[in-house]
């Protein structure tokens, strides 16, 4: 016969994780929502395994990300100032 297949971490493609995959495709603010608790809910079962914490925990960032894009900081203009103003100029 041939050499026996190695195990992979990766989870099969349950219908949850299609579902997961298109929300964060067409960002679907409902179904990102329900993505972000079925993440949460998957990490809190007694018997998840560590590999799947991981996966879910990566799942969870990816869903937040995705829900929440990261804010731009906001550049203000600055005032420059004029030359030979103010307290202790010197100039009278």
């Amino acid at each position: 016969m041939g050499t026996p297949q190695q195990a992979t971490t990766h989870m099969p493609p349950f219908s949850e994780v299609r579902r997961i995959e298109a929300a964060i495709r067409n960002k679907n603010a409902k179904e990102l929502e329900w993505s972000l608790w079925y993440c949460r809910m998957r990490q809190t079962v007694p018997s998840a395994r560590p590999a799947d914490l991981r996966y879910w925990s990566g799942v969870e960032a990816q869903v937040q990300a995705v829900l929440a894009p990261p804010m731009e900081t906001k550049q203000y203009p600055v005032k420059k100032k004029k030359p030979s103003r103010g307290l202790g100029s010197g100039a009278e």
